[in-house]
């Protein structure tokens, strides 16, 4: 649809596209409206609820009066706590001049690409990768340069092959780790060499770390622990995945503090400012520290493990294991062939309308990567797991 009425849209509108995982969730919560029994692997939302004290805490900074318009950079209270977290976790010595909270990680990336990319420039971006990047830089006129990840190079991002791609024209390269939807981390010796090479070239790089606390083998480690992430790291984050607060929406930037100082013009005529109470709620729930969370990591590791070994005895199905995040990417490539099926997009919607179970096609991550492919997220209980793996093989049984 172009015009409708009095109603034209402009081209960069036409240029975005819609996250599939919310469409997905659509059509499962229509489902159940009418009774069916839905098991969703579909959108990456965490089961846990935000820790007891969180809540709390964002109920009494409502009753102190936190519930008028804040700083369009975001309350000092949590930039000071943001600060004070990364600095302890990964040595970097932030300071809080160069934290920005936003309304979630989304307007963080979108705030970033806006305002640093210009028509015509070159961002390279991995293939699978999360959807927004790749709209967000069509949106502004920016050329997505595609860095392939597949089995040759373990689904990994390596600096060599982001060298490969480096032009006069690229401005941006995406880093997303550890990597939605293929469950990836990067390399120390990659991340390293990655930001030198961006920072000695003039480049920007947007790395996307939401998923940092879930990682299931080795540790992260972070383009801001690199010594020159100040000249060229778009550092983002938020609240939504560790702490289970996607609807709370709050997420933000470390960045070279003078940026900052001109982005704030962006944040200030996008949305104002982010929710003061829920921010008083972060900042305290920051101090609070994270040891509550590595009962709910083993959780999740757990149920990797099982999807996993579920997944792995699916005759024809290829699938690694993940080594972060919380989603698994199978290649039915071979099912999809044998089974005379079209594609994984008929693949899904089968699997959603014939038994239930919402999975996303690998086309939505959002090239050729994911052709053949679906996404799982095992954000779900281990019955969930078992129950909509099993209905999986029972309908490939029967067609």
């Amino acid at each position: 649809m172009r015009e409708v009425g009095a109603f034209k849209l402009n081209e960069s509108v036409l240029r975005l596209g819609a996250e599939e995982a919310f469409v997905y969730l659509a059509r499962g919560l229509e489902l159940k409206r009418k009774g069916v029994d839905v098991i969703s692997f579909g959108i990456g939302q965490p089961d846990f609820q935000p820790p007891d004290f969180v809540v709390e805490e964002a109920y009494r900074a409502m009753k102190e009066g936190y519930n008028g318009y804040g700083p369009s950079l975001g309350m000092p209270e949590l930039r000071e706590a943001i600060a004070e977290f990364l600095s302890s976790e990964y040595c970097a010595d932030v300071k809080p001049s160069e934290v920005a909270v936003t309304v979630g990680a989304k307007a963080a990336v979108f705030m970033g690409m806006l305002s640093l990319l210009e028509p015509g420039d070159e961002v390279i971006l991995p293939d699978p990768g999360y959807p927004l990047y790749e709209s967000v830089a069509r949106f502004v006129g920016a050329r997505p340069i595609y860095l392939k990840l597949h089995s040759g190079n373990g689904y990994k991002v390596r600096y060599e092959e982001v060298e490969r791609l480096v032009s006069e024209k690229t401005r941006m390269i995406v880093l997303n780790y550890p990597e939605n939807p293929v469950g990836t981390t990067i390399d120390k010796g990659d991340v390293e060499a990655i930001v030198e090479l961006a920072c000695r070239k003039g480049i920007v790089v947007l790395s996307d770390e939401i998923y940092d606390r879930f990682v299931y083998e080795g540790s992260h480690f972070s383009t801001i622990q690199v010594n020159e992430w100040r000249n060229c790291v778009y550092y983002v984050n938020g609240f939504s995945k560790t702490f289970g607060m996607t609807g709370w929406r709050l997420g933000y930037v470390v960045t070279n503090s003078a940026l900052l100082e001109k982005l704030s013009v962006v944040a200030n005529n996008m949305y104002s400012c982010p929710p003061t109470f829920a921010q008083i709620a972060a900042a305290r729930a920051l101090r609070h520290g994270l040891g509550w969370f590595r009962s709910i990591l083993e959780g999740y590791r757990r149920r990797r493990d099982l999807m996993y070994e579920r997944l792995s005895r699916i005759p024809g199905v290829k699938v690694r294991k993940p080594e972060g995040a919380f989603y698994m990417f199978p290649d039915f490539s071979e099912v999809i062939g044998e089974k005379g099926l079209k594609s994984e997009r008929e693949l899904a919607d089968r699997l959603l309308y014939e038994k239930g179970v919402v999975a996303l096609p690998g086309t939505a991550f959002p090239k050729d990567g994911g052709v053949g492919h679906l996404r799982f997220s095992f954000a779900v209980d281990e019955d969930s797991i078992e129950r909509g793996i099993s209905r999986i093989v029972e309908w490939l049984h029967a067609i």
